[in-house]
């Protein structure tokens, strides 16, 4: 055996392969017979009806999650604030009893908070909001373990303990995390599709009685799923499921598109808008069942805003410039908020680097939010005001009996009896509520309660923010934004405009910040709009949302821009600079990819992916150097994993074998004499040296995409033994590199019983592509002793409609083609040769890395 190679270092972050892979294989029917012509209630094929049949199921399931949140902070703000409660009724209000309750209330908070941060560190995945990551995501960034089952489990009960210890921090950005996930697992079958083929070689009677035979429904149901494990599909979904996880947020389904399509996703296609509302509208329906009642279908509603009129706008046309000033206003607080948020996570990356530190962190956050929190409702008396006072005032927004599901939201802490204090209903009861509270009538509350609220939330966000904790950013600026334009809104009747409504101010103020911080513009109308149920208000909400955007983008870019900026993750802005019409993408490109033939030895194939982390290699014919197509090298790890070689060069011969014609061999991409068989990818008993077919037809192959992505054939268990299916180098033994756990010649059980599936698994992974296992890992390949000396037919699988440019189109061209499409490898041909194709030949490669900004500066530069 030979030295293995190691491989070299791989970039921090990977692209993902939105386009589609056409060759020979992924085009077959899915039947023997032609291309079906007929359409079924469930169509051509099944597979439109099962991206429904998912498009259902991740609304559903994404309303469950969100109901699974609320109800779990729900439950925890209602212990404390029951704990506070109880706690003041037995004490007699001397300075060591509030003492005695503030320890417990500074201990309840921790424990929660320091929960959330110890999810975070068993999954760091699961911390923050998740939006940058999934906006990261969805442009092409393979950011791993995002999605995975661990990220999911700790970011929602992350989330509950965050939001449910009392830090500024909210569950929307989480549940849009969330909700991609639900997305991104409805279309990871893979390892179901394993578990089905293993049940039926382990034990085939129980997999039929459980419909896991060859023909059973789960068997069906999983192969029609198979065509949906594709990072196109998946993308897809994770848009439907960050959607609906927005949505169930604010109650908003039109709002979740928007968003959806505006904010987090890159590539948003028009087909993809009534799937989505779909998934939205099942999402917020669920909620509307868990609540019984259809007009509150959301984690945070808000409810509507009473005016002095009915239609104020035409009454008060004059008020329009306090709008753009509201909007200004929120533009700069938003950009120093973002601009400082940036500056300290840059510090905390070099000051705060080890998990003691950041659960200290947490730690801290955790006793100051306590202590203002707790402290500033006993320090400020003028919180203290008699119930049923104040302009305005409701009753049902602020009574001893206020709020849904039993709770209440108004607070007697350390006031006289009949008195609430208002500070203390906002820090220690439901955040939604004290939101609908003060939208409602900010006159309801005192001045300075609200300036007071809207100050403190501000720096706790923007301490709190980017903590190592699930945290969403949603509903605490909402919270300062009402609070901050309430008062100001107060301000303004008293003092300049008595007409004017400070209610009005409220939503405007809510509507400033938002934008002045995340940038959102259309989502946000509508999601505000619908959150209301008031058309009345679109014309603040719409200039408000102007100015900000306007005035924000002066300064710098959205949080969540600067989040990934922060992360190191590769984003590429859909715009194009003018400047890069002028320069050429010969200028940016990587000069002398390494290319591969049509059919190369196997010991090259594994030199080349062990010494280069490339994940796509241009394929050439041999001799004239002309462009053929792209193979991928989860393509190559996949057929060397597999043993799919042919014997010889590839020339056209016929199949030795009984039965075999060389008509039958020409009609298979793998020309040449092959140690597989036409129809099923794995080497057949031999009789007398030659290779003995299963099918001498083509038609025979084409049927294994539901004959052999289940089926188990005891013949091949022979042949499939000793094949490595692990990634990493195996031991080496004696005479090969398979490892052997018995006496020479022995079989080695656990080998036969690793392997004893694999050949159902070899079309699906080399040829269409569905194994998520080759796509997780960087492998390490290593190719068997007696295997080198055979030849892959790489043409085989390439891909033959790539995305390709001459090393003279504008630079401009080539970025919007790479975005738009969502590319990952774009091929660079140079003159055309004199080949009769007329086919350019391969002199660079454009991949996500040349388009980045500062790289594009650093080579543009140098020209």
């Amino acid at each position: 055996s030979s030295k293995v190679s190691t491989l070299p270092p791989q970039p921090s972050f990977q692209s993902l392969d939105f386009t589609r892979v056409l060759n020979p294989y992924t085009t077959l029917p899915p039947s023997s017979s032609a291309v079906t012509t007929t359409r079924h209630l469930y169509g051509y094929t099944g597979r439109t009806l099962f991206r429904w049949i998912l498009t259902t199921s991740t609304g559903v399931v994404t309303g469950c999650v969100a109901i699974a949140v609320v109800s779990g902070i729900d439950k925890l703000t209602e212990a404390r604030e029951l704990a506070i409660r109880r706690g003041e009724e037995s004490t007699s209000a001397s300075a060591k009893d509030y003492a005695r309750l503030y320890l417990m209330y500074t201990a309840w908070n921790m424990l929660l908070a320091l929960s959330a941060a110890a999810l975070t560190l068993y999954q760091p995945r699961a911390k923050g909001s998740g939006i940058p990551e999934v906006k990261a995501y969805l442009n092409g960034c393979n950011v791993r373990g995002l999605f995975s089952l661990r990220t999911f489990l700790c970011k929602a009960l992350g989330a509950v303990m965050s939001v449910g210890s009392g830090l500024a921090v909210g569950p929307e950005g989480p549940l849009v995390h969330l909700g991609g996930a639900v997305g991104s697992g409805l279309t990871r079958t893979g390892r179901l599709a394993a578990f089905i083929r293993s049940q039926r070689l382990l034990r085939p009677r129980l997999a039929s009685l459980l419909g896991m035979g060859k023909r059973g429904p789960v068997t069906r149901i999983v192969h029609y799923m198979s065509g949906l494990r594709n990072d196109g599909e998946r993308r897809d979904f994770i848009s439907i499921g960050c959607a609906c996880g927005f949505a169930a947020a604010f109650g908003a389904p039109i709002g979740g598109v928007l968003f959806s399509f505006e904010e987090v996703g890159s590539h948003f296609p028009q087909r993809m808008l009534w799937r989505t509302l779909v998934g939205t509208s099942l999402a917020t329906f669920i909620l509307a069942m868990y609540y019984g009642d259809l007009t509150k279908y959301g984690v945070l509603t808000l409810d509507s805003i009473d005016t002095p009129d009915d239609d104020p706008f035409r009454n008060r046309f004059y008020e329009i410039p306090l709008y753009a000033m509201f909007g200004v206003l929120g533009g700069l607080l938003g950009a120093a908020f973002n601009g400082l948020w940036r500056a300290k996570q840059r510090w905390k990356s070099s000051a705060i680097t080890t998990d003691p530190l950041r659960v200290l962190e947490v730690g801290v956050l955790s006793v100051v939010t306590s202590a203002l929190t707790f402290g500033l409702p006993m320090a400020c008396s003028f919180a203290c005001r008699p119930d049923g006072v104040g302009d305005g005032y409701d009753d049902d927004q602020l009574g001893p009996t206020a709020g849904t599901g039993g709770s209440t939201f108004g607070a007697q802490f350390n006031c006289p009896a009949n008195h609430t204090n208002e500070l203390a209903s906002i820090f220690f009861g439901s955040r939604e509520k004290a939101i609908k509270a003060i939208l409602a009538d900010p006159s309801a509350f005192d001045p300075s309660t609200l300036l007071i609220t809207g100050a403190v939330f501000l720096v706790l966000l923007l301490v709190t923010f980017g903590a190592g904790v699930p945290s969403g950013i949603f509903m605490p600026s909402i919270l300062v934004g009402s609070s901050l334009g309430g008062w100001m809104g107060i301000v303004i009747r008293d003092n300049v405009m008595p007409s004017s409504s400070p209610s009005t101010f409220a939503l405007v103020g809510v509507t400033a910040l938002l934008v002045g911080v995340q940038r959102s513009t259309v989502s946000l109308c509508i999601i505000l709009m619908e959150g209301t149920g008031e058309t009345k208000f679109l014309i603040p909400i719409v200039v408000t949302t102007v100015a900000a955007k306007w005035v924000g983008d002066h300064f710098n870019e959205g949080v969540y821009e600067i989040g990934m900026e922060l992360n190191g993750y590769p984003y590429l802005e859909h715009h194009v600079r003018r400047k890069y019409d002028r320069h050429s993408v010969g200028s940016v490109m990587t000069p002398s990819p390494v290319c591969l033939a049509e059919v190369e030895p196997a010991s090259r194939v594994e030199r080349v992916l062990n010494e280069c982390g490339h994940n796509g290699f241009p394929v050439v014919k041999a001799g004239s150097g002309a462009f053929l197509g792209v193979v991928r090298r989860d393509q190559l790890v996949a057929m060397l994993n597999s043993r799919v070689f042919v014997d010889g060069t590839g020339d056209e011969r016929e199949v030795a074998g009984e039965g075999s014609s060389g008509a039958a061999a020409g009609a298979h991409p793998m020309k040449g004499k092959r140690t597989l068989s036409d129809d099923t990818g794995v080497a057949m008993p031999s009789e007398g040296g030659r290779v003995k077919p299963r099918s001498n037809s083509i038609d025979g192959f084409a049927n294994l995409r539901h004959n052999l992505s289940f089926v188990g054939d005891p013949s091949l268990v022979a042949a499939a033994r000793g094949n490595d299916c692990k990634f990493g180098p195996p031991p080496r033994s004696e005479d090969s590199d398979v490892v052997r756990s018995g006496p020479p010649g022995s079989p080695d059980r656990g080998l036969e019983r690793q392997n004893a599936h694999r050949h159902s698994e070899i079309y699906d992974s080399v040829y269409r592509l569905k194994d998520d296992k080759y796509l997780e890992y960087e492998p390490m390949v290593t190719v068997f002793a007696g295997d080198r000396s055979r030849s892959v037919q790489v043409s085989a699988v390439m891909n033959v409609s790539p995305h390709v440019v001459l090393d003279s189109t504008p630079l401009s061209v080539a970025y919007g083609l790479f975005t738009t499409v969502g590319l990952r490898h774009l091929v660079v041909l140079g003159p055309r040769g004199e080949e009769e194709d007329g086919t350019g030949k391969v002199v660079g490669i454009v991949t996500r890395k040349d388009l980045l900004e500062e790289v594009l500066e650093e080579r543009l530069e140098k020209e």
